[in-house]
């Protein structure tokens, strides 16, 4: 025998059907008769229609009482179980529950509403939602098929995959959470829920998605909202379990946000700034933080992070200073909070002996004199002040020869000319994350730079050039310093009131920007300017890379800078790592991305060992030939955070060894929350239930069964359209009188 399923909480609404026999009976009530003449007449012709007469106001009275039933039914989303469906193989519902393993689940911010003695963490409520709905459907006396995954294990990895309920399969999901960890990636529900629309021969389908619902991850996204739709469209019922909490006051959330070098040249026996940012992701300020600090596995002086106003990053720095060659790894730690997997950080920076900087001198005979020796001096002063930068002078024609990769950064000098091969060579490095920079002079000829290295801005010269001009020096004291640093890195030493190594620069020549020359021209920015106003250094970006432009010369000709003044030495130390910097940046590499490394084809053995964090646990791989002809080993999408060993041999049984620092991702450590008015702008369009873990109904047995709303919906439709044609039928309708027949004259 058929039965059928409402929600509960609507059966306040059945009542309703019968306001249409009440309204019908009121009107039924007769005033007090009184007789007249005229009445008599059309109460007989009434009499002879009565019959057919009430009887349009029955079948009135009946599709309108149909209709409020209509409405009261399909709120309460009824589905139809039959005994010979469940024969046949129907009314079985498919369940797919989706629990977020994201990290922020880690969170441990208590629910209130929560039982005593359970666990705080969000994915321990949401691992007992889980284990709760299972049981549920087991107990069911309808069939169910249930399907249990993990937002970042897809759909293709499911725990459980389309078994049906039972005590034993409840059993099995108990057993199977026990052993997830909450993972260290910020994935969001999307590569699970592909496999959500796959076709099923289940009468009905619910989809489950248990998380802690945090603003970054759905108010804004539009792929997640996009495939609950679909799904929602095609009639799949989904439920949103809300296992997060809110902590009374806002919970206190620091994130490391990012460690990394900040300048300088990463060689031995070279002090390397280094820079380290802390998130406050609470609402309230945070005030002496400390800071654990961690070189190559063992513990360096920390340092203490005065205060953090809320939603606000605090930055500071340290110096490290690196004995030997190789990979070298740095990590800080935050005392544990409410999340404590965005606690720690760690990056390698790989040291090298010496780097080679490359010198083109567009006038090699100038000796002493010259331009390249006076910014060869600034870059490595002599071995009272060791810099790790190794100048290497050459002609421009040796751009077109040199291994230009083998460079740290390229200085071009006053060069009257450069051939099509050698501009060729330059604009490759610099695409590949290079960096460039020119120094102009006598021997500066603007209509070739505007032509070959210009180029209407598609070169790699930031601007175009008019010509030398000399600056004005009537009145030089009363204007100002000849030179003014703006807001820029290279030069941030230099920034303040009347700096007195700036005061002391005189600038008598620069070759000027064409006039006609908008700026800012897309990334140009400038470094220094002119006391009349007009650039001296600019810089733009060209591909991955960093070009930039001296607009005076290097050695002191057109002006007195490098004539002794300390800051010139500084500026040129600060220009050479900013140009550099794209080429010693560490790869930031996240948890979920591959720690590769690249060998040398006939020089290095195969077998690559990996050491992954944080037992050191060895993961061999055997290298793989690349597109580019070379050896790739790669340890793929890896899943813990940490530092990562990679060895391996060459072929003279010389030993290497290379470091790779693997990270969370700092926005999932953002743990603002959608909220539920919020998560309904989100998912517009989108048919849900959304309630908190705590509150959770899961309703087992009103979830079998063939749903029946949206039927209801279209027979709701039927009857109202019928309303409206018996409505028309049985009531009165006024006809317009004919127009008389018109009189003929007289």
């Amino acid at each position: 025998m058929p039965t059928f399923d409402f929600m509960p909480l609507l059966w306040w609404g059945l009542p309703l059907a019968a306001a249409p026999l009440l309204i019908h009976l009121i009107n039924l009530l007769r005033p007090k008769r009184v007789h007249w003449a005229a009445m008599e007449f059309l109460l007989a012709s009434q009499r002879t229609y009565r019959t057919q007469v009430r009887l349009r106001q029955l079948l009135l009275l009946a599709l309108r009482t149909l209709a409020v039933l209509g409405i009261v039914l399909a709120l309460a989303q009824p589905r139809w179980r039959h005994a010979l469906g469940r024969l046949l193989g129907g009314g079985t519902t498919a369940h797919l529950v989706l629990l977020d393993d994201s990290y922020s689940m880690g969170d441990l911010t208590p629910d209130p509403a929560a039982r005593a003695g359970a666990g705080d963490r969000a994915f321990d409520r949401g691992r007992r939602v889980v284990e709760r709905l299972a049981a549920e459907l087991a107990a069911a006396p309808q069939r169910h098929k249930l399907s249990v995954g993990l937002f970042s294990q897809g759909a293709d990895a499911l725990l459980v995959s389309g078994e049906p309920a039972s005590p034993r399969l409840a059993q099995r999901v108990r057993d199977e959470l026990a052993t997830v960890r909450i993972s260290a990636g910020a994935v969001g529900p999307g590569p699970a829920l592909a496999g959500a629309a796959a076709p099923t021969d289940a009468a009905a389908r619910v989809v489950w998605l248990v998380s802690d619902f945090r603003a970054r991850d759905w108010q804004a996204d539009e792929e997640t909202a996009a495939d609950l739709r679909r799904l929602s469209d095609a009639g799949v019922e989904i439920r949103l379990v809300d296992c997060g909490a809110d902590a009374e006051g806002g919970a206190t959330n620091l994130t490391l946000e990012r460690l990394e070098p900040a300048g300088g040249i990463p060689a031995s026996g070279v002090v390397v700034p280094m820079e380290v940012a802390v998130r406050n992701d609470s609402n309230r300020v945070v005030r002496d933080v400390p800071l654990q600090l961690v070189e190559d596995g063992q513990p360096r002086p920390g340092i203490t992070i005065g205060e953090i106003p809320a939603g606000g990053t605090a930055v500071r720095r340290f110096d490290v200073r690196f004995g030997a060659a190789g990979s070298h790894a740095i990590e800080a730690r935050l005392p544990p909070d409410a999340l404590p997997a965005d606690d720690a950080r760690a990056t390698v920076v790989d040291v090298v002996s010496a780097v080679d900087v490359l010198v083109v001198d567009g006038n090699p005979r100038s000796g002493r004199t010259g331009d390249a020796f006076y910014v060869a001096t600034a870059l490595a002063p002599g071995s009272g002040a060791p810099t790790g930068l190794r100048p290497r002078i050459e002609a421009p024609a040796a751009l077109a020869t040199l291994d230009l990769a083998a460079f740290d950064s390229i200085w071009v000098l006053d060069v009257e000319r450069l051939e099509a091969a050698e501009i060729a060579a330059l604009e490759a490095y610099t695409r590949k994350g290079g960096g460039v920079v020119f120094f102009c002079g006598p021997r500066t000829a603007a209509e070739f730079v505007n032509q070959r290295l210009y180029r209407d801005g598609a070169g790699l010269f930031p601007v175009p050039l008019a010509g030398p001009v000399d600056l004005p020096t009537g009145a030089a004291q009363d204007a100002g310093p000849d030179l003014v640093a703006e807001d820029h890195p290279v030069v941030a030493v230099l920034a303040g009131q009347r700096n007195p190594l700036l005061d002391a620069v005189r600038v008598e020549r620069v070759m000027a920007i064409d006039r006609g020359h908008r700026e800012p021209e897309a990334g140009t920015r400038r470094l220094l300017s002119l006391r009349t106003g007009a650039a001296l250094a600019v810089e733009r970006p060209f591909g991955a890379g960093i070009v930039a432009t001296v607009l005076s010369s290097a050695a002191p000709t057109w002006n007195t800078w490098a004539r002794g003044n300390p800051s010139w030495v500084v500026v040129m130390l600060e220009l050479e790592s900013h140009l550099a910097r794209g080429r010693r940046q560490p790869p930031a590499l996240e948890v979920g991305d591959d720690v590769a490394v690249r060998l040398e084809q006939g020089a290095d053995e195969i077998d690559v060992d990996f050491l992954v964090p944080p037992d050191g646990t060895v993961v061999r791989q055997n290298a793989a030939a690349d597109a580019g002809g070379g050896l790739d080993a790669r340890l793929t999408g890896v899943a813990v955070p940490g530092v990562y060993a990679a060895r391996w041999r060459r072929l003279d049984g010389v030993e290497r060894e290379r470091l790779f620092a693997v990270n969370v991702a700092p926005e999932e450590g953002r743990l603002e929350r959608v909220g539920r008015s919020r998560l309904g702008a989100a998912l517009a369009g989108v048919a849900y239930r959304y309630e908190p873990a705590s509150a959770l109904q899961p309703d087992a047995g009103g979830l079998a069964g063939l749903p029946l709303a949206r039927p209801l919906l279209y027979a709701l439709f039927a009857v109202l359209a019928l309303e409206q044609l018996v409505a028309y039928a049985a009531g009165y309708h006024p006809v317009s009188p004919r127009p008389a027949a018109a009189r003929p004259a007289v």
